[in-house]
Formats: structure tokens, sequence, C-alpha cells
């Protein structure tokens, strides 16, 4: 649980040092907004791959929606919620079992997510969404 714990704050930390960082002058970007429908893919570390849907609501800086991860043996459909803060995304599925943290823009989201809890746990790769 501890474990856990401290992962799971690592990856708030990192998403956090992401979003405080950005390029100076100009005026501020705000934060993109992440409703509407995104289609994508995964691609572990041990080389499963799979698609990747997911409808977000959003309310704020903060969103949630349906999640399907296609041809994982340890996930399916599920719920997300997330938290966007400037260009900087994260993402919980499954009440945290899995955590896809990354870079958002108008049309797309990428990065990177590690699997936390259940026959996975310890898993990790990158992802890649499109509006």
């Amino acid at each position: 649980m501890i474990k856990r714990l401290v992962l799971v704050a690592s990856v708030c930390l990192t998403a956090l040092i992401i979003s405080s960082c950005g390029g100076g002058g100009g005026t501020s970007s705000g934060t993109v907004s992440v409703s509407g429908s995104w289609s994508g893919s995964w691609t572990s570390s041990t080389g499963d791959n799979g698609a990747l849907t997911a409808t977000f609501t959003s309310t704020g800086s903060t969103f949630s929606g349906p999640v399907t991860i296609y041809n994982s043996y340890c996930f399916g459909s599920e719920f997300a919620t997330g938290t966007v803060s400037g260009s900087s995304v994260t993402i919980g599925v499954s009440s945290n079992a899995i955590i896809f943290v990354g870079t958002v823009s108008s049309s797309n989201i990428s990065g990177l997510y590690e699997v936390y809890s259940g026959a996975c746990s310890g898993d990790s790769g990158t992802f890649s969404l499109s509006k």
C-alpha cells in the first residue's frame, strides 16, 4: 500500500513539474479542454499493444468519462477521472489502478502510463489519443 502511495505521489509530482514548465513571454495559454471523443493506442514496455478510446466531459480543470482499453487482459471498459493544467494531463483509470500522464493539445493527448494494482501491476508504456 505504501509503495502504491509513493508511486501515485511520484506521478502526481511529475505532472506538477511538467505543468510548471513552459515558455516565457506572450499571454497565458490557459487550460486545454479534453471534452469529447478520443481514440488511439497504447503500447506496453513488454511489447503488448492495443486500441484505446475515451469520451470525456470537462468541468473546469477536471474531467471524467468512460475509457475502453482493448487487447488488455487486465483492463477493458473502465471509468476515468482526470485533471488538466495548461497542457499537462493526468488520467486515473479504474480507481487509479492505471495512471496516464501526458501532454494535451486541442486534438492530441500523448504520454506515459503505469499500472499500480492488479494482475498487470508494474507494467508501463506509452499512449496516444486523437480527437
